[in-house]
């Protein structure tokens, strides 16, 4: 485990109300700052006693889709977004209060979260923060999909090459060295995408009820895009905006690792199922070279 500057918070509390993406429901949300070493972490406060759940991967109950995590029966889920912009933000301690389940999906990027923290400003904190530079070479594969990690001590660096085979003709790549001006200019304003051929499967699920024609893009099987209601052209922000989005994910979903990372990782037609399990290879790696504790830690404040 190697450190680099402190640690860092938020400089105030900041709100927001919105709905999520799969249900569809309106929660509010409350950003907070946090003392040292307590980590992101959510709080249900509509439920009795205001439970809280660590944003950490040993939490991870679901990870079809979204991030749903799960401590003593009480849940939260489609962290992901909130996740990649303190990450790529650079924030390590702030509590997520929620009224409901669900993080509110915003525009379909990290940008509420974004525009919200730069809001409130950040603070620095005196303890050095964490950051894990990988040792060796880690690999996962999972039904034609793939992820890798591979020592770099000069930083995070991310790759990923969207391939759907059979279900789009679309292909893109996308390279990026993580730094808080990087992440800002070239992911954060993403938007969540769906196959065009899965839109049933949704329906079917009770699913994207929060959906509009904003908050997220088709990809279809000729590699056109277009909204999800309409099926009218869709206007992206970015001409990879979708391969832009997978590396968004992979962001937030690395950081519920609980620390930096320094690596190279390089996913192909990965998703939240690989990012989650190389998040724990990597606490398990660490764990296994003496840099955490063998459990995840809850902090009472």
């Amino acid at each position: 485990m190697t450190t680099s500057r402190g640690q860092r918070t938020i400089g105030g509390v900041v709100e927001y109300k919105g709905r999520g993406l799969f249900h569809g429901q309106e929660v509010s949300i409350k950003l907070k700052p946090q003392p040292p070493n307590t980590g992101i972490r959510f709080q249900r406060v509509d439920l009795p006693g205001s439970p809280i759940i660590p944003g950490n991967v040993a939490y991870v109950k679901d990870h079809k889709r979204r991030i749903l995590l799960e401590k003593d029966g009480v849940a939260v889920e489609g962290i992901e977004h909130c996740m990649a912009s303190v990450a790529g933000l650079g924030i390590d301690n702030m509590l997520v209060e929620m009224t409901g389940k669900e993080v509110p999906a915003g525009d379909g990027s990290s940008m509420v979260f974004v525009r919200l923290i730069r809001e409130a400003g950040t603070v620095n904190q005196e303890p050095p923060r964490q950051v894990f530079t990988l040792s060796r070479a880690i690999t996962l594969e999972d039904n034609g999909a793939k992820i890798v990690a591979l020592p770099n001590d000069a930083g995070l660096e991310l790759t990923y090459h969207l391939d759907f085979k059979d279900r789009s003709s679309l292909k893109q790549s996308y390279t990026i060295s993580v730094t808080e001006d990087a992440f800002f200019e070239q992911i954060a304003t993403a938007r969540t995408f769906c196959l065009s051929s899965g839109v049933e499967e949704f329906i079917r699920l009770g699913l994207g009820r929060g959906v509009t024609e904003e908050n997220c893009f088709l990809i279809n099987e000729d590699g056109t895009t277009s909204t999800p209601i309409k099926r009218n052209k869709a206007v992206l922000r970015f001409a990879d905006e979708g391969v832009r989005h997978k590396l968004l994910d992979l962001i937030g979903d690395l950081f519920l690792a609980g620390m930096g990372l320094r690596a190279r990782v390089i996913g192909t037609r990965s998703g939240h199922l690989l990012n989650v399990l190389l998040a724990r290879k990597i606490v398990e790696l660490a764990q296994s070279e003496g840099c955490l504790s063998s459990k995840a830690v809850d902090v009472e404040v």
